[in-house]
Formats: C-alpha cells, sequence, structure tokens
C-alpha cells in the first residue's frame, strides 16, 4: 500500500468514526434513561426524538415525525390516545397517529415519508383540538423536521411554545 492510499484510508476511517461534539453534547444533555422504563416506544417523552431516530446507524430506527402531547402546559401528563394527523405539502390526505401511555407518537419513512411543509392538527381524548401554528412559516405549517421536541420543549418562552398540549391549564384550547 502506497503512503498516499495509506493516508486517505486512514483520514476515511477517521472521518467516519470522528465524534460531533454538538451531537455528543446533545445526547449527553437527555441524561439518562427513567428508572424501570426500557427502550421503545414508552421511553423518553417530551425528548427530541430525532436526535437518535435519524437513521445514522440504523439503531434505533428513522423516524419522519415524532413527538409527545400533554394534557396541559402546566403538567406533564400524557394525552394518551390523542389524534395526531398530518397534512403534508402534498395535501392528498391527512396521515393519522395516535399517542401512546407515554404520549408518544412516531411513525417511520415507510408508514410516512411527508413532503414538508405539513399541517398539524392534535385532538386530545376529550375532543380539544389544537391546529399547529408556527411564527416560522406563519401559515400554521410546521418547517422542516418531523421532530416536534426541536422546537416544542420547556419551559415556553422566546425559544419555544413549550410542549404541545391539548387543554390548556383554564379548560380551553390552546390557540
Amino acid at each position: 500500500m502506497t503512503l498516499v492510499r495509506a493516508m486517505v484510508v486512514s483520514a476515511t476511517l477517521a472521518t467516519l468514526f470522528a465524534c460531533d461534539p454538538v451531537y455528543d453534547d446533545a445526547l449527553t444533555a437527555l441524561g439518562p434513561e427513567a428508572p424501570g422504563v426500557r427502550r421503545g416506544p414508552l421511553h423518553r417523552p417530551g425528548q427530541p426524538c430525532l436526535l437518535c431516530h435519524d437513521g445514522a446507524i440504523g439503531d434505533p430506527q428513522r423516524f419522519a415525525v415524532a413527538g409527545t402531547v400533554y394534557e396541559t402546559p402546566g403538567a406533564l401528563s400524557p394525552a394518551v390516545g390523542a389524534t395526531v394527523a398530518f397534512l403534508d405539502a402534498n395535501a392528498v390526505a391527512p396521515f393519522t397517529l395516535f399517542t401512546n401511555n407515554a404520549g408518544n407518537f412516531y411513525a417511520t419513512p415507510s408508514q410516512y415519508n411527508p413532503t414538508f411543509p405539513i399541517r398539524v392538527t392534535v385532538t386530545g381524548p376529550s375532543g380539544q383540538m389544537a391546529l399547529m401554528q408556527t411564527l416560522m412559516e406563519g401559515n400554521g405549517q410546521v418547517a422542516p423536521n418531523g421532530g416536534c421536541a426541536s422546537c416544542h420543549f420547556d419551559p415556553p418562552g422566546r425559544n419555544s411554545p413549550g410542549h404541545v398540549c391539548v387543554t390548556l391549564d383554564d379548560g380551553g384550547a390552546p390557540p
């Protein structure tokens, strides 16, 4: 093997296995798994699903859309059985998911591969409905990222509207 070829192979391997400090920091910031909750559909509610479910290494699998729905903004009670309906830019027909016992929902690209931007409607178990509205797009459409927690995280403020919920603390519907 020539010196040049050895250097190219070495550089390629280093690139493939190099650490990404931004990704590593974001992963570390998630903290450990909750005690007694195994990796799977019920783990890490409210956390940025697409951070790990990006398809980079194949396990965990890639998600096209994913998130968590809570009952109210003032509590972290999951909205179990909420309906999350997506309408992508092609506007053919809505794609619907239901939240599980942790309030989580997700779809892989083989189940749903939307053309962004998408509109999202969340309907809670009691029938309260919330339409996704963004300042970025200004027309109720989600920017090209299917990970709800990339924008919806606590605490609510200038950088986030807070977690996704179906009912306001006073019983009203989110705007």
